[in-house]
């Protein structure tokens, strides 16, 4: 039996089972039967964690996950690359950041990053190499120019969105592939349409943009040309409200993920309408700052967190491990926590890319990476 927000229970007509996006899955994985059974491999995968993944077409909400940790051990995490860099004291150079904030990948697997403070987007391998700049730096406020870019992402295409923070003109700003500007669109102010301050973006399957209005404590929805369509969200700190959103993350069934900088992470679905919350920021040693959120193919949470650096609340993995990034399944349950190198570092952001890799970004007192 199978029930959507959508309609009643009833048994699917079809459904197409995989492990891992895998139809019907392998040895290494696991495999999957046409009734959904299970069949677990012979040897634990690394990281000991797997994806359950049904598709149900005639369903409005058509893909199910089920995340699912194999053994009495947590999944084990092996990082396969770091580059970090001194903090830069000065103005940003070419390909030296200043102040990191955003991270997304385009879809050649190049790494994109936001210098708040430097006002400028950088791209590099994902090896660390740098590749050059998108647009044409700043500070300034001429088409092209950035002053104190929040987050940036990149679509199927290759078209790079970029939000803006400060000055009086529209807040996104949109480039091609090469970084050469196209348009820009969501004037500043509070009416509908008009945005304070952007920050977690997204695109759901018809390609509309959702971004996330810090001040107007709103999500704001826009046509892939920039036109605006509607918002929701209103300010409060009952089920469904804002208080200092920041993260947005949207799935493939175009469910909207939005976390608040002081928690919690509240699902919804396209249309606005709460469905549930998870990852509370109050735990008991005092708040936990969440800067933003990702998410993989399979439908898993990531949510990002600040260390101890200038406050009391930050969460511990253990000794000189301070957790860094959260990861919760597609209804809101633990998976994981990851600890990064840097035992503190202020607001951080990350990207999971295709494979399943995780891309994190950070800046502590003397590095940044």
């Amino acid at each position: 039996m199978v029930a959507t927000r959508l309609m009643a229970a009833a048994a699917p007509k079809e459904v197409q089972w995989g492990v891992n996006d895998i139809p019907g899955g392998n040895e290494t994985y696991g495999t999957i039967d046409e009734k959904g059974v299970y069949t677990a491999p012979s040897k634990v995968p690394s990281p000991r964690e797997i994806h359950i993944c049904a598709t149900v077409p005639e369903s409005a909400n058509p893909h199910l996950w089920a995340t699912v940790v194999l053994g009495d051990k947590p999944p084990r995490y092996k990082s396969v690359r770091i580059w970090t860099a001194p903090v830069a004291t000065e103005s940003a150079t070419a390909g030296h950041m200043t102040d990191p904030h955003g991270i997304a990948l385009d879809p050649k697997g190049n790494i994109l990053i936001s210098d708040q403070r430097g006002h400028r987007v950088y791209r590099y391998t994902a090896e660390g190499e740098y590749l050059g700049e998108i647009g044409k730096g700043g500070p300034g406020t001429e088409p092209g120019q950035f002053k104190e870019p929040r987050m940036v992402i990149a679509d199927a295409t290759g078209n790079i969105f970029v939000t803006d923070s400060k000055g009086d003109r529209p807040r996104v700003q949109v480039f091609d592939p090469e970084g050469n500007f196209l348009r820009l669109f969501a004037p500043k102010g509070m009416k509908p349409g008009m945005i304070l301050r952007c920050h977690g973006v997204g695109f759901d399957d018809q390609d509309n943009f959702h971004t996330v209005d810090v001040d107007n404590m709103r999500v704001n929805v826009y046509t892939y040309g920039g036109e605006f369509l509607y918002d929701w969200g209103i300010e409060g700190l009952d089920p469904g409200n804002f208080n200092s959103p920041h993260g947005l993350y949207i799935d493939r069934n175009n469910d909207v993920f939005v976390s608040g900088y002081y928690g919690p992470t509240q699902k919804f679905n396209s249309e606005g309408d709460f469905l549930l919350s998870f990852c509370p920021g109050d735990p008991p040693d005092g708040s936990v700052y969440f800067h933003s959120l990702t998410g993989d193919k399979w439908g898993n949470v990531y949510v990002t967190c600040r260390t101890s650096e200038g406050y009391d609340g930050a969460l511990s993995l253990g000794v000189d491990k301070a957790l860094s990034l959260m990861k919760f399944n597609n209804n809101g349950d633990f998976i994981t926590a990851l600890s990064f190198t840097a035992k503190e570092h202020r607001e951080t952001s990350a990207v999971v890319g295709e494979d399943g890799r995780v891309y994190a970004l950070f800046k502590g007192q003397d590095e940044m990476g």
